[in-house]
């Protein structure tokens, strides 16, 4: 091919099978009741056939948040040091046309990590999962939020 002459220049498009995107589930770390809810929301997604990674907040790193599409983030408490790195990458970071869902013990866990993701563009797919709940809560709260994905 000589690229000296235009008409031999081409272009070749390649098709890309496409996939729903991962979820990233992220927990605070060092509470063992929010990583248990954390843990039947990936086994949730696996039934559904979405794949899935569930890490300690702490220990996420920049190219799993910008490979996912969905995030479901779990606190125990408002303001956890586990979430301070993240924290500090949300706020140069834009999520537009990605979701989040919560869950947490608590209204005003919660209500943080919202805080966390306010500046991010990122679109919340459902309501909150509070407390401590069942495997059958689990289930419904997230095919309310994959209804929404």
């Amino acid at each position: 091919m000589n690229l000296d002459r235009p008409s031999d220049a081409r272009i070749h498009f390649q098709p890309v099978a496409t996939t729903e995107s991962k979820a990233l589930i992220l927990y605070e770390d060092g509470k063992p009741e929010i990583e248990r809810v954390a843990r039947s929301i990936a086994d949730r997604l696996e039934e559904h056939g979405r794949p899935a990674a569930v890490k300690a907040a702490s220990s996420v790193e920049i190219s799993e948040i910008l490979a996912a599409g969905l995030f479901l983030l779990g606190a125990d408490s408002a303001g956890s040091p586990a979430y301070a790195e993240l924290a500090r990458v949300f706020k140069g970071v834009n999520l537009a046309g990605r979701k989040v869902a919560f869950f947490g013990s608590s209204g005003a866990a919660v209500a943080w990590l919202r805080g966390l993701c306010a500046d991010t563009e990122i679109t919340v797919a459902h309501s909150d999962l509070y407390g401590r709940p069942e495997p059958q809560a689990i289930a419904a709260w997230l095919k309310g939020v994959l209804a929404n994905t």
